[in-house]
């Protein structure tokens, strides 16, 4: 992970443990937030948590 907390789309697949397509797909869907640079997306580590917390099923 980088010094300033901000992950790139190979680093965030591998943390998630999803295809990079599919990563891609939801930052085109607008499912999951992002930041972008020029030509880079980039992804915080606080954003990534929130969505892990979000699509977190509880068992009943």
């Amino acid at each position: 992970m980088n010094d300033n907390n901000l992950l790139d789309i190979k680093e965030v697949a591998r943390y998630l443990h999803i295809a990079k397509s599919t990563l891609y797909r939801w930052v085109n869907q607008k499912k999951i937030k992002y930041i972008k640079v020029g030509s880079r997306v980039l992804f915080s580590q606080d954003d990534l948590n929130e969505f892990i917390n979000n699509n977190t099923v509880n068992a009943e």
